[in-house]
C-alpha cells in the first residue's frame, strides 16, 4: 500500500494531473518540479498550484532538496519532460540522475513515465531516448508506462490540439494519426497499475477508443495507429474512457476560462 510518493516533474502535464489523483487518494506527495520559462507555461503551472492551495499531503519543491520526510517514501516517479523548452529538457536530466540515485540509496521502487508518440519533433524525442537509456543502465529495475497523445484542460500550449482549439475559425481539419488518451483516464490508469504492476515491466497504454470522427471540432482522428513498441512491452488497453466529444468539450472549457492567460 503506498502511503508517500515523491514526484519529479510535477511540472509536466501528466506530471501535475498524476500529483493531484495521488493527493485524492490520500497519499502523502512531494512533488519536484522546475519552473517554466514561457510566460504561459509559468502562469497556469501557478493556477494549478493555487487550486491545490495549501495541503497537507502535498508538498511542492522546485529543484530538489534531501529531507527527513524522504526517508519514509514507498515509491518514486519520474515523469519525463517532453516539453520543447531547453532550460527544463536540460534540469529533467539532472532531476532524472537525483531520481535514480534517491531510489538506489532508498531501496524503493522506481516508475518512469515517458510519451510513446511517434509525432515528437527531434529535441523531445531525442531528450526521452536518453532518459529512458540512462534508467535502464543505472537501475536493475524500473517500471515504465509509455502514453500516448494526452488531451484535455491544461494541454501544453505547444500541442496541436490545443492549438487548433484556440482558433477562432475551425474551417480546417485536424488529423492525428497516433493513439489518443484524456489525461484523467491516463492518470486514474496509472493509479490502478502502480500497485498491482510488476516491477521491471514496460506497460504500453492504450484505449479502445473506436471513433475516427469527432462532431465537436473539424477533427479525423485515427485512434489506434499501427505502432512499433520496443521488445517486451505489454499493451494495456484501457476499456472505459473519456469519449472524444467529452474530452474535447473539457478542454475546450478550459480554454475559454483561461483565455485571459493563453491568448497571447
Amino acid at each position: 500500500m503506498l502511503n508517500h510518493v515523491i514526484v519529479f516533474g510535477t511540472h509536466t502535464y501528466v506530471g501535475f494531473a498524476l500529483c493531484e489523483r495521488l493527493i485524492n487518494e490520500g497519499i502523502e506527495v512531494k512533488g519536484i518540479y522546475s519552473s517554466p520559462t514561457n510566460p504561459i507555461n509559468k502562469h497556469l503551472l501557478n493556477e494549478r498550484f493555487m487550486m491545490i492551495g495549501r495541503n497537507a499531503l502535498f508538498r511542492k519543491v522546485e529543484g530538489y532538496e534531501a529531507s527527513e520526510e524522504e526517508k519514509s517514501a514507498d515509491m518514486i516517479i519520474h515523469c519525463c519532460d517532453d516539453g520543447i523548452e531547453a532550460p527544463l529538457i536540460a534540469e529533467d536530466r539532472k532531476q532524472l540522475a537525483i531520481s535514480v540515485n534517491l531510489a538506489k540509496k532508498l531501496k524503493i521502487p522506481y516508475v518512469f513515465i515517458t510519451s510513446d508518440n511517434n509525432g515528437q519533433d527531434g529535441l523531445r524525442k531525442e531528450h526521452m531516448e536518453f532518459c529512458e537509456q540512462y534508467v535502464s543502465s543505472h537501475l536493475e529495475s524500473c517500471t515504465t508506462f509509455r502514453l500516448p497523445v494526452l488531451f484535455g484542460p491544461y494541454q501544453p500550449i505547444t500541442e496541436e490540439i490545443h492549438q487548433f482549439l484556440m482558433k477562432d475559425q475551425r474551417e480546417a481539419v485536424l488529423h492525428i494519426n497516433e493513439p489518443i488518451l484524456f489525461i484523467e483516464d491516463a492518470v486514474d490508469t496509472i493509479w490502478e497499475l502502480l500497485e498491482v504492476s510488476v516491477q521491471g515491466k514496460d506497460y504500453v497504454l492504450q484505449s479502445e477508443m473506436k471513433q475516427e470522427k469527432v462532431s465537436l471540432a473539424s477533427m479525423e482522428i485515427q485512434l489506434n495507429a499501427s505502432k512499433r513498441h520496443n521488445k517486451g512491452s505489454e499493451t494495456y488497453l484501457i476499456k472505459e474512457i473519456t469519449s472524444m466529444d467529452e474530452g474535447l468539450k473539457a478542454q475546450l472549457e478550459f480554454i475559454k476560462k483561461y483565455r485571459n492567460i493563453l491568448s497571447p
